[in-house]
């Protein structure tokens, strides 16, 4: 137990955040094995899903000794670590989801953020605790209101109070009960595995564009974006094979 476990398995890239006896806390180390995983994906691999080991939590998120080790001066450092593994995950190019069991806490709900998908058991408690220790959130934090809205996201990042699925609509895309977890997980990659790596490419950029840039130039890049992958022959191909199941 200790660094974030990688394994690879049926084109399904599985991260398992492996420090149970302290739910799972994070350090600097762990998200940059995270973020190396990532990045570094096999061309056989087709999804990453993202756990935590036990039952009690998928992660607190960064360990406390994270935070009394690091200088007052190294905080920007400490942060930047935590920014290029949210940012590897949510740039990834194929789907990522975070299977969530128990507490998905601070950096560790910025990573679940960060994941295309949510799967969680129904009690799962997801919360950023950083103001409890004087610290804002920040980082892929700044998602979260586009999942439940401004007035519930001020709620939760400014009181830090842990919150159960149920009670932020629009965060989890999927609940299953824990021992069907896995299987709720894997019947969502099926879906996922009927399309074809270049649409997937393709819309995921445009998310971030649509995230990042006013609505003209968004909608401008997506019809560039459009006609480039309706050239590619594995598009062509996927159109054909949809208009032939039709008439069947």
């Amino acid at each position: 137990m200790g660094q974030p476990l990688v394994s690879d398995e049926g084109g399904v890239r599985t991260i398992t955040l492996d420090r149970p006896e302290v739910l799972n806390a994070l350090t600097a180390e762990d998200l940059d094995t995270i973020t190396a995983a990532v990045r570094d994906l096999p061309a056989a691999v087709a999804a990453v899903v993202i756990t935590g080991a036990g039952e009690r939590a998928f992660s607190a998120g960064m360990h406390l000794q994270s935070f009394l080790d690091t200088a007052p001066d190294r905080g920007r450092e400490l942060i930047d670590h935590v920014g290029a593994c949210t940012e590897a995950v949510r740039l990834a190019p194929v789907p990522t989801v975070a299977a969530v069991r128990g507490y998905c806490l601070g950096a560790a709900f910025e990573i679940a953020l960060a994941c295309d998908f949510r799967v969680a058991e129904p009690s799962a408690q997801f919360g950023l605790p950083e103001v409890r220790l004087g610290i804002p959130s920040v980082v892929d934090a700044a998602l979260l209101l586009h999942h439940v809205g401004l007035s519930v996201a001020k709620e939760l990042i400014l009181t830090g109070r842990p919150y159960r699925a149920d009670q932020l609509p629009g965060l989890v895309n999927r609940t299953a009960p824990s021992d069907s977890l896995g299987a709720a997980v894997a019947g969502l990659l099926a879906e996922l595995a009927e399309l074809t790596p270049e649409v997937i490419v393709a819309q995921k950029a445009l998310f971030e564009t649509w995230l990042n840039v006013g609505l003209q130039r968004g909608l401008d890049e997506s019809r560039a974006v459009f006609a480039e992958v309706f050239a590619q022959p594995a598009t062509q191909k996927a159109i054909a094979d949809y208009a032939a199941s039709r008439r069947r």
